[in-house]
């Protein structure tokens, strides 16, 4: 077989893997567009919906395909590095789950916050002669939200004929807290043996208070660890830029040669183990 059957052969070799991947990575984006479009409008439906944040679904896609199609655009643009495309395009994809689990987090830390003033006012309600369904309705109107709203969605469900236990149990499934949990199973317990049902809200509404002051205290004191593992983190990057204005030709080589490349994941995994056994020492759990 002479030379040039040998270049032909190998060209149409590369051609067909060159179709192939491509043909891969068409399905590839296919596939991750779908899913990612499903993930969009369960977030935007549901889940946002579970923290009081009713969105139009198509609204909330049309946002992030316009965010998806701009900002990275504008990044080429202002910078003229697909790096920075890349990184601008996978924020904008995280963007949104991310928002969600912080307004998740910020939401149960408040109905933690918020816990044993509605006992208090649950207890003080009992005390005065109502029931428990009248002390409950007297939370939405003097408490701020998230709690009233939670509670206002407990008393709907019990006007539309679902048990006042189930609706209550069904907050403490949606908030997560142990708290809700603890008033759930005080309720049943004094609905079925009894007792002053009062004095045991009361006692649980000071234990966690109590409980709350401790982590807060505890927050207090692992502050300086918290902000010592955040200077640690950033002084190697901050000191990476300071070297790259000040020799820019030989901190090039880390973005274009592959014992540079090497050396930037070397610094990525000890950043982040860094970052990571920092967290797990100042992390104290109550």
């Amino acid at each position: 077989m002479s030379p040039a059957a040998y270049l032909q052969l190998a060209a149409a070799g590369m051609a067909f893997a060159a179709a192939l991947l491509v043909a891969a990575t068409v399905r590839l984006l296919r596939t991750g567009s779908r899913r990612y479009s499903s993930r969009l409008a369960h977030l935007g439906g549901v889940e946002l919906a579970e923290l009081f944040i009713f969105t139009d679904r198509t609204r909330f896609a049309l946002w992030n395909a316009l965010a998806l199609l701009l900002l990275p655009g504008t990044a080429f643009l202002l910078t003229g590095s697909f790096t920075a495309v890349l990184a601008v395009t996978g924020i904008v994809l995280a963007a949104p789950a991310w928002l969600y689990r912080r307004l998740k987090l910020q939401r149960r830390a408040a109905l933690q916050r918020q816990f044993p003033d509605c006992a208090c006012a649950l207890a003080s309600g009992l005390r005065a002669g109502l029931a428990l369904g009248q002390a409950l309705e007297q939370i939405p109107r003097y408490q701020p939200r998230p709690a009233a709203q939670e509670i206002a969605l407990v008393l709907r469900e019990h006007r539309l004929g679902v048990p006042l236990d189930e609706a209550l149990a069904g907050l403490a499934q949606r908030s997560g807290l142990h708290d809700f949990s603890m008033l759930v199973a005080t309720l049943g317990i004094a609905r079925d043996i009894g007792g002053g049902l009062a004095e045991a809200l009361e006692r649980l509404a000071g234990s966690a208070r109590r409980r709350l002051a401790m982590e807060e205290r505890i927050l207090a004191l692992t502050a300086q660890g918290r902000l010592q593992g955040l200077i640690m983190g950033l002084l190697p990057l901050g000191l990476g830029l300071v070297l790259f204005l000040l020799e820019p030709e030989a901190m090039a080589q880390l973005f274009v040669s592959p014992a540079g490349w090497a050396v930037l994941a070397v610094i990525a995994v000890l950043e982040l183990s860094g970052w990571l056994m920092i967290r797990r020492i100042v992390s104290v759990r109550v």
